[in-house]
C-alpha cells in the first residue's frame, strides 16, 4: 500500500536547504530558532514501527585461463550492488540532503553518502520534543562494523554532536 506524498513547494525547498546548513555548520552549538523553523517547514511522516534499509554486495566469480602471446590472465568477476529497503518514512530531496522526518527526529543524510564506504558523519539527526516542538540536540553518525567468523556487518549508531543556543547565528535571516 502506497503512502500519500506531502510535498514542499520550491520557496519551502530553498529555506529548508538554508536552514540545514546553518545547523550543520562547524560548531558545538545551532541555533534554535532555525531548528524550530526546520521542524515547521518539513511534513511530519508517521513513525515504522520497524523498519529495515541494507545494501548487499558482492562479486562475480573470476576467470583464469591462457592468452596466446601474452600467458596466464585472470579477469576479476564485476562487482554487484543490491538495495533492499522496508518500511521506511517518507523523505524529502533538499538540496544536497536527503530529510526524513517522524515525530521527534529530523533525519539529515547527504545525498552521495551511499558512495562512501565509510557512513562516518555523512548523516545527522535533530532530536526533538514532538509535543512541544522544542528542539532537543543534534546527533551525529558514526559507523561500527560487527565481524561474526568471516562475515562483516557495518552499522550506524548516533553519538552527540550539537546542543541548541538560544540565539540564532548571522548565517540565518
Amino acid at each position: 500500500m502506497e503512502r500519500p506524498t506531502k510535498m514542499i513547494d520550491t520557496q519551502a525547498r530553498l529555506e529548508a536547504n538554508s536552514l540545514i546548513d546553518c545547523l550543520v555548520a562547524d560548531g558545538d552549538k545551532f541555533p534554535a530558532d532555525a531548528a524550530r523553523r526546520l521542524i515547521d517547514l518539513i511534513p511530519v511522516a508517521p513513525r515504522a514501527r520497524v523498519s529495515f534499509i541494507g545494501r548487499f554486495s558482492g562479486k562475480g566469480p573470476d576467470v583464469k585461463g591462457h592468452a596466446a602471446g601474452i600467458g596466464d590472465v585472470k579477469l576479476e568477476g564485476d562487482r554487484t550492488e543490491k538495495s533492499l529497503t522496508l518500511n521506511t518514512p517518507q523523505s524529502h530531496k533538499i538540496g544536497g540532503y536527503t530529510v526524513t522526518h517522524t515525530p521527534g527526529q529530523i533525519r539529515i543524510e547527504l545525498m552521495w553518502a551511499e558512495t562512501k564506504p565509510d557512513q562516518t558523519g555523512q548523516s545527522c539527526s535533530l532530536e526533538y520534543d514532538p509535543v512541544t516542538r522544542h528542539p532537543k540536540a543534534m546527533q551525529i553518525a558514526t559507523q561500527k562494523t560487527l565481524t561474526f567468523l568471516f562475515l562483516s556487518f557495518g552499522y550506524v549508531t548516533y553519538v552527540s554532536w550539537k546542543t541548541p543556543e538560544s540565539a540564532c547565528s548571522t548565517l540565518y535571516g
